[in-house]
């Protein structure tokens, strides 16, 4: 009975798998193609089924859920910033297929983690050599075959690539403006110490900014080897860290990043150190508590998180109290190692900066969202807004109509504008003001809140991809590409893909 009901369920999710998959990508076709499609979810959901626990199913079923209405809802972003493209007939089979889709690889995936312990073979041996292994020559290795795929973007982007925060970054690396922490104080130093090489050193600022990308991808590429060794100690299956070395290697998106001058780059490389330490703590906590060492990595990764952004530092609160929740009977060794990392945080966030007399940044920064909502409620309605509400809105900018500003994708040019002393005189009535205008235009807020951030979680967004371009300054930075090639070029064109 239970064979039969997960063979008709397999066959409704095929067909629907299959549907989708005309409608999306085919659009036309051999029917040949279409019954091999089938067949082949069929097999595959079919076996998938077979030993599909309750919980299991839940689970991935959630995330598949979550990741169907992601890509319904952004795909409708994706067109002109609205969600008035969700009402489609299609987008029913379109959200069953993704959520289908996703819940099989899910699946799938599960399955090869609970599979795992069967196979002998987690690595890859050539002579005495290992690969994908947990030790020194293995992470050694890894790193050098990511630094290797990513030596052609450093070629063609020579010196490396900058966009207008950089080059701010560099004006404070090189003393030609105040220090701020608008930009992470530690990453503009790490920016200094090259940039001053290269003009003391080799009087060439350009040779600083190589200096300093050269340093970056190391790093980023040390980072990335030692996600791939804690997978190797933690026994993850060869297939899953091979894909993962591979996705490393030669995505474009991150050789692109490797050679950009931002501070997200070393945060994206940070993350996943904390998420394996963080891991290690939950996991084997008994034996991270044995060695004072393990303590003192984690506190100085977590202070790394947040001197590497400022938001950085949410991340780190956030999970304290999920991991004081999962270790309970351990709070007496982990409240004293959050207090060791708020401490840290403070220290540096008011004595250190007030030593140093850095300058605070903008509140604009911390406004991004709100601020973006007001503009597009005055650029699509401002005919609707009665006087005194216009008014009220352009009080808090230094611009008539700040909707003219507004750019669904991009909350600088609107930032920009803020009127910072009214702001901090007025504080509650900006809040009041938001309020009111949520009231009435509910939708729009929420469009501007997905617009301004679906690039982080749809995989389709266009034109979240960095410029490739070194921005227009007047520091004396240019680019210089060593090679030009066809190879590159065509690499480089898998990235206009992504816009």
């Amino acid at each position: 009975m239970k064979k039969t009901k997960n063979s008709i369920i397999a066959i409704i999710l095929s067909i629907i798998l299959v549907i989708f998959i005309w409608h999306k990508f085919l659009v036309s076709g051999n029917s040949v193609i279409f019954i091999l499609l089938f067949a082949g979810f069929y097999y595959f959901l079919a076996e998938e089924l077979k030993n599909l626990n309750k919980r299991k199913c839940i689970v991935s079923l959630i995330i598949a859920v979550i990741f169907g209405f992601i890509e319904i809802i952004c795909s409708s972003i994706n067109i002109d910033y609205t969600l008035g493209n969700i009402i489609d007939k299609w987008n029913i089979i379109n959200f069953m297929g993704y959520t289908i889709l996703a819940w099989s690889i899910i699946l799938k995936i599960y399955s090869m983690t609970e599979n795992y312990k069967q196979c002998d073979e987690q690595e890859i041996k050539i002579g005495r050599v290992r690969i994908l292994s947990n030790n020194k020559v293995s992470f050694l290795i890894n790193m050098l075959l990511i630094l290797i795929a990513w030596l052609p973007y450093f070629l063609r982007y020579y010196p490396g690539l900058l966009t207008a925060d950089s080059c701010a970054q560099v004006t404070q690396a090189i003393g030609n403006s105040r220090l701020t922490s608008h930009h992470p104080v530690f990453h503009t130093s790490i920016i200094s110490i090259f940039i001053n090489i290269g003009v003391f050193i080799f009087n060439n600022i350009n040779t600083g900014v190589a200096l300093y990308t050269i340093f970056q991808m190391i790093l980023l590429a040390t980072m990335f080897s030692g996600v791939l060794q804690y997978l190797s100690k933690r026994k993850t299956p060869l297939s899953i860290k091979l894909i993962i070395l591979v996705f490393y290697m030669f995505y474009p998106i991150n050789g692109l990043f490797s050679v950009t001058m931002w501070k997200d780059v070393l945060f994206a490389g940070i993350i996943p150190i904390f998420l394996t330490l963080c891991s290690e703590l939950i996991f084997n906590t008994d034996e991270f508590f044995k060695e004072k060492k393990n303590i003192i990595i984690y506190i100085v990764i977590s202070v790394f998180v947040f001197l590497m952004r400022n938001n950085g530092m949410y991340v780190v609160i956030l999970t304290m109290p999920f991991i004081a929740v999962v270790l309970r009977k351990y709070l007496t060794k982990v409240i004293p190692m959050f207090l060791g990392i708020i401490a840290m945080y403070l220290i540096i966030n008011t004595a250190l900066f007030s030593i140093l007399n850095i300058q605070k940044g903008s509140i604009a920064e911390m406004l991004s969202i709100p601020l973006q909502q007001i503009a597009r409620v005055q650029k699509y309605h401002n005919d609707e807004l009665d006087d005194e509400t216009k008014q009220e809105i352009d009080k808090f900018f230094n611009v008539t109509n700040i909707g003219e500003k507004y750019n669904p994708i991009l909350s600088d040019p609107v930032k920009a504008e803020l009127n910072e002393m009214y702001f901090n005189e007025h504080k509650s009535e900006f809040i009041k003001l938001w309020i009111k205008l949520l009231k009435t235009n509910f939708k729009d807020y929420v469009e501007s809140f997905i617009s301004n951030s679906y690039g982080y979680y749809y995989p389709e967004a266009k034109h979240w991809v960095a410029n490739r371009t070194m921005e227009k300054n007047k520091l004396g930075l240019e680019q210089t590409p060593i090679i030009n090639g066809k190879l590159v070029s065509k690499v480089d064109s898998l990235i206009e893909k992504r816009d």
